[in-house]
């Protein structure tokens, strides 16, 4: 890539399969099919598609966990923390912490490939 633009321009042939499938892919990560193609071509393992969502989603479950976190130590400063409030932590530690095991489990799949 020079300064930024994609210069050179290949063609290639794919059977309508190939070509549907190309398609429905680079669609279904939000890419056009170039983007998905030089994706593909990087094959860094944190380029993986999969790895990108599962990171992502594990992202917005560690914010709503400390969002609910937080919820409840404003609650304990303001002296209103109580047993169920102990519990809601600890089983969002445990949601957190299953939910970090199963993304390194599937990352740990993928440095295998």
């Amino acid at each position: 890539m020079e300064n930024g633009r994609h210069r050179v321009v290949k063609h290639f042939r794919f059977t309508e399969t190939e070509a549907a499938k190309l398609r429905k892919l680079a669609k279904e990560f939000n890419m056009t099919e170039s983007e998905y193609i030089r994706l593909l071509l990087n094959n860094k393992p944190s380029d993986y598609l999969e790895i990108r969502i599962m990171l992502s989603n594990l992202i917005n479950e560690v914010n709503h966990v400390g969002n609910n976190i937080n919820q409840i130590a404003r609650k304990n400063n303001a002296g209103f923390y109580s047993r169920n409030d102990m519990e809601s932590l600890r089983a969002y530690m445990r949601k957190l912490i299953m939910s970090t095991r199963e993304v390194e489990k599937c990352i740990g799949s993928y440095e295998g490939s």
